[in-house]
């Protein structure tokens, strides 16, 4: 694998970044993935609705992944992406506190942040008592009584959704 260049620069190690770079790596394609380490799904204690996996921690979904990334020869890099730029045919990518690195090709698997509303307590509750998802947490809370936390125009879709 040419460490100068890749043929795909993965930013974001997450499910997405992972299963990209595996069948990049099973295609012969020279892949690197960056990852800050900070994966949506941290606070839950399990994952749902992935087959083959329900009920797997995520940070052990995620351990599986980048064990078969560099089984099949794909690169790993711990840092945050700041930038990605067009250079001479590709990409750039800077990597917070590690080295700039060039891909022919971008991906950007970077998933979503929540944006939590500032009421006490929530962040600490974020993944295990305050859910934001019926289809990934409506089993484990079935039967119970639950509020909804208006903050946007989607609360009352949001309210209606975990309703059955």
């Amino acid at each position: 694998m040419n460490e100068d260049r890749y043929d795909v620069v993965v930013t974001g190690g997450g499910p997405a970044g992972l299963a990209a770079a595996v069948a990049l790596g099973r295609a012969c394609r020279s892949v690197l993935v960056v990852d800050g380490g900070e994966p949506r799904n941290a606070p839950a204690e399990q994952m749902h609705n992935y087959l083959g996996r329900d009920g797997t921690p995520p940070g052990d979904l995620l351990a599986a992944g980048r064990d078969e990334v560099a089984r099949y020869g794909g690169a790993l890099l711990s840092g945050e992406a700041l930038a990605a730029r067009p250079n001479r045919g590709g990409f750039e990518v800077e990597v917070a506190g590690g080295p700039t690195v060039r891909g022919r090709r971008l991906l950007v698997t970077t998933g979503l942040v929540d944006e939590l509303p500032e009421v006490p307590g929530v962040r600490e509750l974020w993944g295990r008592d305050v859910l934001h998802c019926p289809y990934c947490h409506g089993w484990e809370v079935r039967d119970q009584p639950l509020g909804v936390l208006a903050t946007g125009p989607l609360s009352v879709h949001q309210a209606l959704m975990w309703r059955q």
